[in-house]
């Protein structure tokens, strides 16, 4: 029982290529031709082309030996830990001691506890290659209760097969083949410009921590939970026109430059006058201690059932609303996607269109405007 030989190479002549294959669930490499008696060396190849097609003739001469009942027990093997719960828990612990936010850490914990309690007991000590589809699917299954929720499950889950995959324990990622959900989109509803300057004028006389985290997310487009919640007084220029962040202090990972619009420097000035301290977290006020992660969205709760009564804003209109009503307005003001995706750090243009037309700007009215008119 073996599987199809297959070839591991990069672009880099200094790094060894090889034939890799499994023969009864062990996995082995040939660099070179000389276990098959046959004067194949790719790894002294003087260009990436003749590697590469020496690499090509191994693998074919290799299939042929094992089709012809060759036994490879004697070449090169890798002893690797494939046992499904051994293999799960220790690509969590790779992940875990990864420089990766908390959240993504605490979503691939949970699903990595709650897949190995899924499964028969049986199966946690059995290879990572028999872990069945329908298995994978029947867990996957009980979370849709939601398209959202199936498929966040289904994207942790599918980061530990994908390690599997190229830890070369799989030869494909089996939740590939899963069904998708479409998620609904949560709509975060953009603010008029009178509720703009009404629910400014409340959360700063009775929220005002709320209200500063609410300013910045409109006039810097900082993720308020994470990005604006965390700033501290080193992250300001000294003429507070700027907000520095390195990249783990973002969720784009790259370092970001953020201009600050006039109103919110002369409110930052005012409220940080007298602080010296660099790390001074600006919200509370401490050295190097910030608010839990929940602070603000506890905070908005209370604040949002107040303006609700007032009637002040609407039950779709959130913390995050303000980041969008400033996209909208640049937008609107601009119609130059790559502004756009410049000021929200998006990794491409696409993620940026996808984002403005989740907020409805991007609609018919948009492609009405490009049709051809009759002269």
């Amino acid at each position: 029982m073996f599987t199809s030989p297959q070839i591991s190479t990069n672009n880099d002549l200094n790094s060894r290529s090889y034939i890799f294959f499994y023969y009864f669930t062990i996995r082995y490499k040939l660099y070179n031709g000389n276990k098959l008696n046959l004067p194949i060396f790719p790894n002294h190849a003087k260009t990436i082309k003749e590697r590469n097609k020496l690499l090509s003739k191994l693998q074919l001469e290799c299939h042929k030996a094992l089709l012809n009942d060759w036994n490879p027990t004697g070449i090169e093997k890798e002893q690797k830990i494939q046992i499904v719960k051994d293999s799960f828990e220790n690509i969590l612990a790779e992940k875990l001691n990864s420089p990766y936010s908390k959240f993504y850490k605490r979503d691939l914990q949970k699903v990595c506890e709650q897949f190995l309690n899924f499964i028969p007991k049986e199966l946690l000590t059995k290879l990572v290659t028999e872990i069945p589809l329908e298995i994978i699917e029947d867990f996957l299954n009980q979370f849709k209760t939601s398209g959202r929720s199936y498929m966040n499950k289904r994207r942790s889950l599918s980061i530990f097969f994908s390690e599997l995959v190229r830890k070369d324990y799989l030869q494909k990622n089996p939740v590939n083949k899963t069904s998708k959900q479409k998620i609904k989109a949560k709509l975060h509803e953009v603010y008029s410009e009178e509720q703009l300057r009404e629910v400014f004028k409340f959360l700063k006389v009775n929220h005002y921590n709320l209200y500063l985290c609410a300013l910045i997310t409109y006039g810097c487009l900082l993720r308020p939970h994470q990005e604006v919640r965390q700033l501290k007084l080193k992250h300001i220029s000294k003429d507070f026109s700027e907000i520095h962040l390195s990249g783990n202090e973002n969720k784009s990972g790259k370092v970001r430059t953020v201009y600050i619009p006039d109103y919110l420097s002369k409110e930052l000035k005012q409220h940080l006058f007298g602080f010296d301290d660099v790390e001074t977290n600006i919200f509370s006020l401490a050295s190097a201690e910030s608010f839990n992660d929940d602070y603000f969205k506890t905070q908005w709760s209370r604040a949002k059932t107040q303006m609700l009564k007032a009637g002040l804003i609407q039950e779709n209109q959130t913390l995050y609303s303000f980041r969008h009503t400033a996209v909208v307005n640049v937008y609107r003001k601009t119609k130059d996607l790559h502004v756009v995706q410049q000021l929200l750090q998006h990794s491409n243009m696409i993620v940026t269109l996808n984002y403005l037309r989740g907020l409805g700007e991007t609609n018919n009215e948009d492609l009405k405007n490009c049709m051809p008119q009759l002269i």
